[in-house]
């Protein structure tokens, strides 16, 4: 093996054809644009949400479940309250239920992709589900089913065409049913999973999109339910596909149960719900078995006190992102008091619960903590 010296180096070099100018920096010049400390520095925007708590943009989500869970169904449901601008999962106004987690939601465009149940059936839900939730027709809902041509997310050449189609149309959330048939040649266990979920990461990322899609779970072999082994683990497919997303949730139903549990698996940077609880309604058309109506209503995965507990915290955390910055423990008390007693049927918890909650949250690193007995302060 020959052992080059430093004069030998630039020897080459000075003897290797000279390039133009404009190609010194290679074909990267221009279209990498490197940021710097300063930039970082001078990034102060607040992450932005679809969903308070659970979606922000830009990011890649997977919603999965196995067969029958209704993981498309709460997946539609959630994203007409987002076009809606709609509360996604409120309480029921009866009472039958306990009522679980609900979410506020901001309200932006939503492109619908099916790839899976055709353009009848997609059609049906999507207009049983507005007017479930007696949305006007105008709001931003679109959908297209079985398109052609087809995505195939293992070519950026289509996915580039994909964000053109978005970026025109100004969606911010884009729901694609489901992974499994946008892969092309793709094997979803190999490891060229990671070029497809990196293209479908570009894509949330080059249009500002929250980004969701769905998948399946693995076929239970008791492994899911072993002590000891994540329920993440029941994400089918390649290891890339769950290390690439920024939120996994899982959708379980029990049986043919109109109600259902869902679960984070994974999160990346954000984290207040692990677990909450969603039922279904529906009505039919007279005398068929056609979709009139449907729509999903919060529903209490733990007991009375804790899911008031896990609403009271909600709210803690709504009122604190609104503002962004250091606040009394007594405006935040008197707030999330007074927001749990305007709503429907709501109830105002005692003050010295709220101010309980504060300090466990403290505590557990959830929010920070400063000041004494007389001028204590929160802030996220």
């Amino acid at each position: 093996m020959t052992d080059f010296t430093d004069d030998d180096i630039r020897q080459l070099l000075e003897a290797s054809v000279v390039m133009p100018d404009d190609m010194q920096s290679g074909g990267l010049r221009g279209q990498w644009v490197p940021e710097t400390l300063a930039d970082a520095y001078a990034h102060n925007e607040p992450t932005q949400f679809l969903i308070d708590g659970l979606l922000p943009v830009p990011s890649l989500s997977i919603v999965y479940g196995g067969p029958g869970s209704l993981k498309s169904m709460v997946l539609a449901d959630m994203a007409l309250c987002v076009a809606g601008g709609v509360p996604w999962l409120s309480s029921m106004d009866n009472g039958d239920i306990i009522p679980g987690v609900t979410f506020r939601t901001n309200q932006a465009p939503v492109l619908w992709v099916d790839f899976d149940n055709g353009n009848r059936r997609t059609r049906e839900r999507i207009g049983a589900l507005g007017r479930g939730h007696e949305l006007p027709a105008t709001v931003p809902m679109q959908y297209v089913s079985m398109p052609d041509p087809w995505l195939n997310a293992s070519d950026r050449t289509v996915v580039r065409d994909l964000a053109l189609f978005v970026t025109s149309n100004k969606f911010r959330l884009i729901i694609v049913d489901n992974l499994g048939l946008i892969l092309g040649e793709t094997e979803e266990n190999g490891g060229d999973m990671a070029k497809v979920m990196g293209n479908l990461r570009w894509l949330a990322e080059s249009t500002s999109c929250a980004v969701v899609i769905v998948h399946h779970q693995r076929k239970s072999n008791g492994a899911a339910a072993s002590v000891g082994v994540r329920k993440g683990e029941s994400l089918r497919g390649h290891s890339s596909i769950e290390a690439s997303l920024d939120l996994a949730l899982c959708v379980e139903r029990n049986n043919r149960e109109d109600a259902v549990i869902i679960t984070a698996t994974k999160v990346r940077d954000y984290q207040e719900f692990d677990t909450f609880g969603a039922i279904w309604t529906y009505q039919h058309v007279d005398g068929t078995k056609m979709l009139h109506t449907g729509r999903f209503w919060s529903r209490a995965v733990a007991t009375s006190e804790e899911s008031v507990n896990i609403a009271i915290m909600a709210h803690i955390k709504n009122e604190m992102r609104s503002v962004g910055n250091w606040m009394p423990a007594k405006d935040i008390t008197d707030l999330v008091c007074e927001r749990m007693a305007a709503k429907p049927g709501g109830k105002a918890p005692s003050i010295r619960k709220v101010k309980g909650l504060l300090r466990e949250m403290a505590e557990s690193g959830q929010i920070f903590k400063r000041g004494g007995t007389s001028n204590l302060e929160y802030s996220r």
